[in-house]
């Protein structure tokens, strides 16, 4: 089991403190795909009666998709 943590920064990965962009675009779909699933239950609680929060809903879904595609390789060398 490693202990590193998913919560290093991507400019910690290069020795020259250069980002990375694809360790970058990693890193923020990993931590979309994270967090996007918050938004679900807060949207749920506050009500789908209006087509625009569906909408939200259903953007928050693809979202969550797109940040579980792109991030999937983040933080997979330690």
């Amino acid at each position: 089991m490693s202990s590193a943590s998913p919560l290093r920064l991507p400019t910690d990965v290069l020795p020259s403190g250069r980002v990375d962009f694809r360790t970058l675009v990693q890193f923020v779909g990993f931590w979309t795909a994270v967090v996007a699933p918050l938004a679900y239950l807060a949207l749920l609680v506050s009500g789908l009666g209006g087509r625009s929060l569906l909408l939200l809903l259903i953007g928050v879904f693809f979202a969550n998709v797109l940040g579980l595609i792109v991030g999937r390789g983040y933080r997979t060398d330690s």
